[in-house]
């Protein structure tokens, strides 16, 4: 019973701190999200277990963290379910193609940015047991995907979910994870 109560409470750490810097990101004209990112650094071990590590692991013991993930799982799940129940497709009519040309153009850039910095990065982070083309790969695969939870929050936070910009917006976010996931499963396979 004791870890119920704890889990509880971490749960309304969590949101209460979220909520308070989210809305002072909003008074600095900036979105939701962006200021519940922040106090998520600001209560893992990047910022509170430095600054109180014994606080932290107090407050928040590794025996409670399955628990917490499987939370914020549930919760992204559901999250991303209402998302596609609001998307209007009608808004999409003919625009599919120009849909799936954005998002492929837009990865481009980040996944050619990663291949070129995995010629800077590969002798100093690797070894040769990862062969260049995989580590290259991984990279310019992972400079590509984009947080689309994030995107979906803050187009939600906007109301645009309804409108054709933001269902355009949402459907080329989709296809650029589609994209950049396929081909990070083809860097783990070469690897």
């Amino acid at each position: 019973m004791h870890i119920v109560i704890l889990v509880l409470v971490e749960v309304l750490i969590v949101i209460g701190l979220s909520r308070l810097v989210g809305l002072a990101f909003r008074s600095i004209k900036q979105p939701l999200v962006i200021g519940e990112i922040v106090a998520g650094i600001m209560l893992g071990p990047s910022l509170f277990g430095l600054v109180a590590p014994h606080l932290a692991v107090t407050l928040f013991p590794p025996e409670t963290f399955p628990f917490l993930n499987v939370l914020s799982q549930v919760g992204l799940i559901f999250f991303m379910f209402l998302i596609g129940l609001e998307l209007n497709p009608k808004y999409l009519g003919g625009q599919l193609e120009v849909a799936v040309l954005t998002s492929h153009v837009s990865i481009l850039v980040p996944f050619s940015l990663g291949t070129l910095l995995a010629v800077i990065l590969y002798p100093l982070v690797s070894n040769a047991s990862v062969s260049f083309t995989a580590f290259a790969l991984f990279l310019g695969a992972a400079m590509s995907i984009t947080a689309f939870p994030v995107l979906a929050r803050i187009i939600t936070e906007n109301n645009l979910q309804g409108t054709r910009l933001g269902t355009l917006a949402l459907t080329c976010a989709a296809v650029d994870d589609v994209t950049a996931w396929c081909l990070l499963a083809v860097a783990i396979a070469v690897a």
